[in-house]
C-alpha cells in the first residue's frame, strides 16, 4: 500500500516518507488505543513492520498486539506474517503475537529461533524469552529446535540456544553432550553459555568435569577461566584434579574475581583452600 493509494488519513501518515511523522501517528494511536482498526490502517501498521526503524517496529507491533487482544482478523494477519519474505515483518509479527494472550503458537517458531542470530542484544533475548515461553508449552517441539541449531555457524544462534535448553530446564544426555562439546566452542561467549548450562545440570553427569576443568586450566580468557571455577561448586566433583586447581585458582595473585569465584566453590564442595 502507498500513501497515495490510502483513503484513510491516519493510514497515509503511517505510510508518510517522512519518518517522524509516521512516529508521530503511531504514538497518536497508542495514546488512543483503539480496540478496532481500519483495514487500511492495519495494512499500513503491517508496512511499518518492516521499517529500518526499530522505534518504528516496536511502536507498530505493539499496536497491532493491543488490537489483536481483541479482534481475531488482526491475530490471523499477525499469523500469516510469519511466512513474510521480510525478516523484520517475521519478527515483528511473532513479537506482536507474544505480547497476546494465547496467541503465540508453533508456527512462529521458525521466526522466534530465527531472531536468536540478529545483531541486537534486545532482539535475541525477547525472542529467547518468547521461544522459552513457548517451550513451556511446546517443550519437545522447541527442545528439538535448539538442539538442532547449536549446530548454526552463527555464534549468536549457539550462544542463544544454549541459554534457551537452561532456561527450559533441558538436562538430558544429549544436552549435557552438546554444553560439554560447546566448552571448546571458537565463541568465548558460546562458551560462557555452555558453562551456565552445566552450572545448572549440576552434579550427576561425570563427563562434564573434563570440559570445565579444560575451562578453568587452559581457557584463553579470563571470564570462562572464572565461570568454570563457579561452575564446579555446582558439580559436586571431589576429585584431586578437580580441588588442586581450584585451590590454585583461589591463590591466584592476579585475578581477585577468580579467588573469589574459585573459593565460592570450594566453600560450596566443604574444601579448605
Amino acid at each position: 500500500m502507498s500513501q497515495s493509494a490510502s483513503s484513510n488519513p491516519m493510514a497515509s501518515q503511517l505510510l508518510s516518507p517522512d519518518l517522524q511523522r509516521r512516529i508521530e501517528a503511531l504514538r497518536g494511536l497508542i495514546e488512543t488505543a483503539p480496540e478496532q482498526l481500519d483495514d487500511e490502517v492495519v495494512e499500513a501498521l503491517v508496512e511499518n513492520l518492516s521499517s529500518p526503524s526499530k522505534a518504528i517496529q516496536r511502536h507498530a507491533a505493539g499496536i497491532l498486539a493491543d488490537a489483536g487482544a481483541h479482534a481475531p482478523a488482526v491475530r490471523r494477519r499477525l499469523s500469516e506474517l510469519l511466512e513474510s519474505p521480510q525478516v523484520a515483518a517475521r519478527w515483528a509479527a511473532a513479537y506482536a503475537l507474544g505480547r497476546i494472550d494465547g496467541a503465540l503458537d508453533l508456527r512462529a517458531r521458525a521466526p522466534l529461533a530465527e531472531a536468536l542470530a540478529s545483531s541486537d542484544g534486545d532482539v535475541r533475548w525477547a525472542a529467547l524469552e518468547m521461544l522459552v515461553a513457548l517451550g513451556r508449552r511446546h517443550r519437545a517441539s522447541v527442545r528439538e529446535c535448539l538442539m538442532a541449531l547449536l549446530g548454526r555457524a552463527d555464534a549468536n544462534t549457539r550462544k542463544m540456544s544454549l541459554y534457551g535448553l537452561r532456561n527450559l530446564g533441558i538436562r538430558d544426555a544429549a544436552a549435557v553432550e552438546a554444553a560439554c562439546a560447546a566448552c571448546t566452542d571458537a565463541s568465548s561467549e558460546v562458551r560462557l553459555a555452555a558453562l551456565s548450562l552445566l552450572k545448572q545440570i549440576g552434579a550427576g553427569a561425570i563427563e562434564t568435569v573434563g570440559p570445565v576443568l579444560t575451562c578453568l586450566t587452559s581457557d584463553p580468557v579470563e571470564g570462562v577461566r572464572r565461570a568454570a571455577a563457579l561452575t564446579f561448586g555446582f558439580l559436586g566433583d571431589r576429585s584431586g584434579p578437580v580441588i588442586r586447581a581450584l585451590r590454585r585458582a583461589a591463590n591466584d595473585a592476579n585475578d581477585p574475581s577468580m579467588r573469589k569465584a574459585a573459593q565460592l566453590s570450594l566453600d560450596r564442595l566443604k574444601e579448605e583452600r
